[in-house]
């Protein structure tokens, strides 16, 4: 309470009877407040940077999701749908280097020998990709993304307690990109640009 009314604390009877008859706990009540105000301050810039390194990884997964319809709709230089034809050295697209690392996952992934459940850890984090493109997309029907509609379904059928966790971090990359749900997650056989 003195530390947020300090000004006011200071300017009481009681203060200055207590400065008068005890000059020491003033001084050590001040300086506990300058060590109060000092930590306050720490935890306020601790708490500012959890609060950007989590929006910095929102931002990473939306433009992962939007990278991952960017391969499965339009393709990318060497990867990309069936029905496309890819050119190994056309110009690097919007997605640079989150392209390329989905496109070693989605590699890896397509190659693994590993198969078993906690087995691998580039297919659980495929897997995961996967599953989030899925919660975000609006027409899994016409979806190019592998297996969407699958997990849709599978979706559908998860316990309530991971359903929240997901329905969470579903709300916060939409409200960080401020997309509110726009079909930008929806890879549709159409070629409109992101």
């Amino acid at each position: 309470m003195i530390v947020m009314t300090c000004k006011a604390v200071r300017e009481t009877e009681g203060w200055k009877a207590m400065k008068k008859s005890n000059p020491a706990l003033e001084k050590e009540l001040l300086e506990s407040m300058m060590d109060e105000e000092h930590g306050r301050d720490i935890m306020m810039q601790k708490e500012k940077n959890r609060k950007s390194n989590e929006q910095r990884i929102y931002l990473q997964l939306c433009e992962a999701m939007e990278a991952l319809v960017h391969i499965f709709r339009d393709g990318c230089r060497t990867i990309g749908p069936h029905d496309k034809d890819l050119k190994e050295h056309q110009t690097p697209c919007d997605y640079g280097d989150c392209c390329k690392g989905l496109e070693l996952l989605v590699r890896h992934f397509a190659s693994c020998k590993l198969r078993v459940p906690g087995g691998c850890i580039h297919c659980k984090r495929m897997w995961q990709l996967l599953e989030l493109h899925s919660r975000l997309c609006t027409d899994s029907n016409s979806c190019r993304v592998p297996l969407c509609r699958n997990l849709k379904e599978k979706i559908r059928k998860q316990s309530k307690k991971d359903e929240i966790k997901w329905k969470i971090l579903v709300k916060r990359i939409l409200r960080t990109k401020r997309i509110g749900g726009a079909p930008i997650f929806v890879s549709s056989n159409s070629n409109s640009s992101p």
